[in-house]
C-alpha cells in the first residue's frame, strides 16, 4: 500500500502545476452560436493523455461541446482548438473553423507556470460585432503623421462618425448627422487641401427624389469635415450637385445635375483661390463617374465598373480586365433625356431614367489591386438563411505582357457580406479591418472582421 501511496502523491504534485497550464478563462464561449462542437489540433506529442489538458475538455464537455481529436470532428463548421509549441511557450486559441473568428487566444509561458500567466496574442485577430443602432456604409482610416494612431471614420446613411481602434475594440469618438431628409451615403474619402495638420473628409450623401413627369433623380449632396481635438467640424457648407472627392491626396470635384441627366468631368479643385482646372492624373471622359477611377501614375488608371474593372492607358492597345461579379451598392439614378419607349404584345410603358452604381471598393498598390468577390448567397426570409462566403482578393496584372490580363491570389474567406475595407495603423502595425453585414443592402447587424 505505501509505494501506491508515493506514487499518487507525485502524481497530484505534477497535476497541480500543469492544472495551471490549461486553466483557460473560457467564458467568451457563450458568444458562440454555431454548432457546439471542436476539434482539437495540436503538435504536441502525448496531449490526448494529459490528465490536465483532459480536465481542460471535460469543462468544454460541461459547457455543451463535443470535442474530437484530429480530423474526426465536423471539417466546416463548429470550433477548433489548436494547442502549439511555440519555442518555451504554449499558444492556446479557439476559433471558428474558418479561422475566422477566434474566442479564445493565449500564450502561455512554460518557463513561469507557478504564476498561471495568460497573456493575450499580440496580433489578434477576430471579429468585433458593432452597436445595434450602428449600421455604416464606408470606413476609412485617417491619416497617422503625429496624429494618434487607429483613427477612423465611418460613413452611414444619415451619420458621420469618428472612431478609435485601440487593437481589439473600436469605439465611437464623435457623431455628425447629414440632416438631409432620407439621405443615403455614397462616398467617403479623407485627405488634406490645406495647409494645417488637421485631416479632411470628403462625405457624399444623396437623396432620391420623384418628380412627376419627369421620373426618379437623385440629388448630390457635398461637404468637407475637419477633425480637430478629436471632434468633428464643419469646413464647408454643403454643394449640391457637386460630388468631392480625394485622390492621391488632392481634392477632385465632378458636377452631378441627374435631374437634367448631366454628369461633368472629373476635375482639380483649388480651395484656396477656388480655381478649377483640368488635371490629367485622371481620365476626364464624361462618362465615368468621380467614384470610378483610381488612379495609378499621370497616364494609367484603374476603372472600376459595377461588375469589373480595367486597367486604362491611352497609349494601350488593349486593356487587361477582371470580372468581378455584380455587387449589390448604393446607386445614383440619373434622367434621361429622351425617354425610352419599350412596348410588349400586352402594354407600353416608359423608362424615364437609367441607375448609375457606385462601384466597390478597391485599394492599388504596386502592380496589383485589393478588392472583393461577392460569392455569399442571400437567404429567402422565413424560408433559407445567407450562404456562402465573401472573398477579399489581391489581383495582379503583368505589365509587360497585357493579354495574359490578371492573376488572382485569395486572401480571406468570410461568411459574411464584405461591405467595405480600410488599413488603419494601430500599435505601430499595419491592421486590416474589413466592415460586413449580416445583409447584403447592410440592413442587418454590422461586423468587423480584423486580421
Amino acid at each position: 500500500m505505501k509505494p501506491f501511496f508515493v506514487i499518487f502523491l507525485v502524481f497530484f504534485a505534477v497535476s497541480g502545476a500543469q492544472a495551471q497550464v490549461y486553466d483557460l478563462p473560457l467564458d467568451s464561449l457563450s458568444e458562440w452560436t454555431g454548432e457546439k462542437s471542436i476539434r482539437v489540433v495540436s503538435n504536441i506529442d502525448g496531449l490526448n493523455a494529459d490528465t490536465e489538458f483532459l480536465a481542460l475538455l471535460g469543462r468544454l464537455k460541461i459547457k455543451g461541446f463535443d470535442v474530437k481529436f484530429g480530423g474526426s470532428g465536423s471539417a466546416d463548421e463548429g470550433l477548433t482548438l489548436e494547442v502549439l509549441q511555440v519555442s518555451d511557450k504554449i499558444a492556446v486559441s479557439i476559433k471558428s473553423t474558418d479561422s475566422q473568428r477566434y474566442l479564445l487566444s493565449v500564450l502561455i509561458d512554460e518557463g513561469d507556470q507557478s504564476g498561471a500567466e495568460l497573456r493575450e496574442e499580440v496580433n489578434f485577430r477576430g471579429v468585433l460585432p458593432l452597436p445595434a443602432d450602428f449600421n455604416p456604409k464606408m470606413v476609412e482610416a485617417l491619416p497617422v503623421s503625429d496624429r494618434e494612431d487607429g483613427e477612423l471614420v465611418f460613413l452611414s446613411d444619415s451619420t458621420l462618425v469618428l472612431g478609435a481602434f485601440d487593437g481589439n475594440r473600436i469605439k465611437r469618438v464623435d457623431t455628425l448627422t447629414s440632416n438631409i431628409k432620407n439621405s443615403k451615403a455614397i462616398f467617403l474619402s479623407v485627405g488634406q487641401s490645406d495647409s494645417d495638420p488637421n485631416p479632411e473628409i470628403a462625405v457624399v450623401w444623396g437623396q432620391d427624389r420623384d418628380i412627376s413627369g419627369k421620373g426618379q433623380y437623385t440629388k448630390i449632396y457635398s461637404q468637407i469635415f475637419e477633425i480637430s481635438e478629436k471632434k468633428l467640424q464643419e469646413e464647408t457648407k454643403k454643394s449640391e450637385n457637386i460630388a468631392l472627392r480625394f485622390i492621391n491626396n488632392r481634392l477632385h470635384t465632378q458636377r452631378y445635375e441627374l435631374l437634367q441627366g448631366d454628369i461633368g468631368k472629373v476635375e482639380f479643385a483649388s480651395r484656396k483661390g477656388g480655381d478649377v482646372r483640368d488635371d490629367s492624373i485622371v481620365l476626364s471622359n464624361v462618362e465615368k463617374m468621380i467614384f470610378s477611377v483610381f488612379p495609378i501614375d499621370s497616364a494609367t488608371s484603374i476603372v472600376v465598373n459595377e461588375e469589373n474593372l480595367e486597367v486604362r492607358d491611352p497609349s494601350w492597345e488593349s486593356w487587361p480586365r477582371l470580372d468581378l461579379g455584380k455587387v449589390s451598392s448604393p446607386r445614383l439614378t440619373k434622367r434621361l433625356e429622351d425617354r425610352e419607349i419599350t412596348t410588349s404584345p400586352d402594354y407600353a410603358f416608359s423608362v424615364n431614367e437609367e441607375h448609375l452604381s457606385i462601384p466597390r471598393k478597391v485599394v492599388v498598390n504596386n502592380g496589383s489591386v485589393l478588392t472583393y468577390l461577392r460569392k455569399r448567397r442571400s437567404g429567402f426570409s422565413g424560408l433559407a438563411p445567407a450562404s456562402g462566403s465573401d472573398m477579399l482578393i489581391r489581383a495582379r496584372w503583368d505589365n509587360s505582357e497585357l493579354e495574359s490580363g490578371f492573376t488572382v491570389f485569395p486572401m480571406y474567406e468570410l461568411s459574411s457580406f464584405i461591405i467595405d475595407f480600410s488599413y488603419v495603423k494601430s500599435k505601430g502595425e499595419s491592421r486590416l479591418l474589413i466592415l460586413t453585414n449580416e445583409e447584403d443592402d447592410s440592413q442587418g447587424a454590422s461586423q468587423i472582421y480584423i486580421y
